[in-house]
């Protein structure tokens, strides 16, 4: 299987950051977020209108220009997971996961036997469509795969250190929009008991050895979550990205016309 790199660099310590796909597909926009400079490249099939087609030429558009393409599934159901995994994923991002025990079934579904009961496919975009020894290449996924829980409600705080002390689990993050609206605050995603909600994630990955991650939205937030211990950090999204560039230009050039007729 390939080698990932981002993982890799994660359990060194080292920061990685990243940007989110979900609503442009077109595979340039691999090169183009490659070009820029980010480490891995999220792709979200939760909120999104992707297919497991786009998905898996979005992988490997990814691949191909030597990033690292982690797939958020649309539940947790196995074949949702497996199938982005068959299609190039180097690793996954699974939505409201609440409690040990789905924890455990996330990674026995994303597992080869004996560890776990996910299917065997040879040829395919990770052995680049060649010859692979399956017991070589069943256990070089289980190293390269990176695994992400995503804790998204208060019950999931409330088992956050059973679940990173499940095996095959590499990290964890929170999503602050759904977290916030089952504490009671929809939209406040600074509130001050969401924001104590990653401080207690960052803590208790940092206990279990695990991967803290955060999405934020402007370069303030990053440095203020980095400086608290994150390390998975994806920017925004490509709809964003290329929003506010807009929005910022088109601001100025008007403001400039306007001042020159």
């Amino acid at each position: 299987m390939r080698s990932n790199n981002v993982k890799r660099a994660l359990i060194r310590g080292d920061v990685q950051i990243g940007t989110w796909i979900n609503t442009l597909s077109t595979p340039q926009i691999a090169q183009i977020l490659a070009t820029a400079g980010f480490d891995f490249i999220y792709i979200d099939m939760e909120h999104s209108s992707f297919s497991i087609e786009t998905v898996g030429d979005l992988c490997y558009a990814i691949l191909a220009v030597g990033l690292i393409p982690i797939v958020r599934p649309a539940g947790k159901d196995p074949h949702l997971l497996t199938r982005p995994l068959d299609n190039g994923a180097m690793g996954l991002l699974i939505p409201h996961v609440d409690t040990r025990e789905e924890a455990e079934a996330v990674v026995k579904a994303v597992r080869f036997p004996p560890q776990g009961d996910r299917g065997v496919n040879l040829l395919g975009v990770h052995t680049k469509f060649g010859k692979a020894d399956a017991n070589a290449y069943m256990q070089s996924t289980h190293e390269e795969t990176l695994l992400l829980i995503q804790i998204e409600s208060r019950r999931g705080m409330n088992s956050l250190d059973g679940i990173l002390d499940v095996d095959g689990v590499d990290g964890a993050v929170i999503g602050r929009a759904d977290l916030s609206t089952d504490l009671g605050f929809p939209g406040q995603t600074n509130h001050s008991e969401v924001t104590r909600c990653v401080e207690t994630m960052i803590a208790a990955c940092l206990k279990h050895r695990k991967i803290p991650g955060l999405l934020v939205q402007d370069v303030a937030s990053a440095k203020e979550w980095i400086a608290k211990g994150v390390r998975l950090v994806p920017y925004a999204s490509e709809v964003r990205l290329l929003m506010s560039a807009a929005e910022h230009a088109i601001g100025e050039i008007r403001s400039f016309a306007k001042g020159n007729r």
